[in-house]
């Protein structure tokens, strides 16, 4: 009987190696599950971005054309332009990307001198808003865009700065032609730069994006911004 539980024993050399097959597993699983959440976060924003990417389309139909617009620039009303669109979404839209962590959901910013809440994850691009339009026509219709597939129109917004409880963001302040590194810097400024994929604040960071004509988007910053001449942004120069 001895004989036969000795037998049926793991040795200490038995046992570690399955110890060590057992962290190599885990090893090994660990990322893939932590890509697959990342993935799965990913598409939860995309599918909020298409929620309000629709209800623009929506609104758009029973509204001759018109597009949605950022605030006055009082800060008062963040994602005030969401519940404008709410009603033709046929429900509550989702204002809160998965993967934002911005502070200011339950600490109010008061950096601009009137304590506000963040209540969105989302903002406008200020080139399809004609409240903040740096164009010298600015674009009220959808109509007036000729290539609106190309252009986008809701973005996601920085977690924290200046732009943490701002309704739209300023792409014209992107550039930088005297010193070309501080445009990928005044991009980060605005929009969270690598949230769901590449390189975090780098050209290659990859965001999700909703454009004119409805769709969605997962692109890195690189294949939607370069320079004032070359983006998705501007309708003028889009294609």
């Amino acid at each position: 009987m001895r004989r036969n539980a000795r037998i049926g024993a793991f040795t200490l050399v038995e046992l570690l190696i399955s110890i060590g097959i057992i962290g190599l597993l885990i090893g090994i699983l660990i990322p893939a599950l932590f890509k697959t959440r990342q993935a799965g976060r990913k598409t939860h924003c995309l599918s909020n971005l298409r929620g309000l990417a629709m209800a623009q389309v929506m609104y758009a139909a029973e509204n001759k054309n018109l597009l949605v617009v950022a605030d006055d620039g009082s800060h008062n009303i963040q994602g005030s332009w969401i519940g404008l669109l709410e009603p033709y979404a046929g429900k509550s839209l989702i204002r809160v990307c998965p993967e934002d962590q911005s502070r200011f959901f339950y600490q109010p910013d008061a950096t601009t001198g009137n304590p506000v809440l963040r209540t969105t994850s989302y903002a406008i691009n200020n080139y399809v808003s004609p409240t903040h339009s740096p164009l010298a026509e600015p674009v009220r219709r959808i109509t007036q865009v000729r290539h609106a597939s190309r252009v986008i129109q809701f973005v996601e917004l920085a977690e924290s700065g200046s732009y943490a409880v701002a309704d739209h963001i300023h792409v014209q302040l992107f550039y930088s032609s005297a010193v070309p590194h501080l445009t990928l810097n005044r991009i980060n400024a605005q929009m969270p730069v690598g949230r769901h994929g590449g390189t975090r604040r780098q050209w290659s960071g990859v965001l999700n994006y909703a454009f004119l004509d409805g769709h969605v988007e997962s692109l890195a910053v690189s294949d939607v911004y370069t320079s004032p001449d070359e983006n998705r942004f501007n309708p003028e120069v889009a294609r």
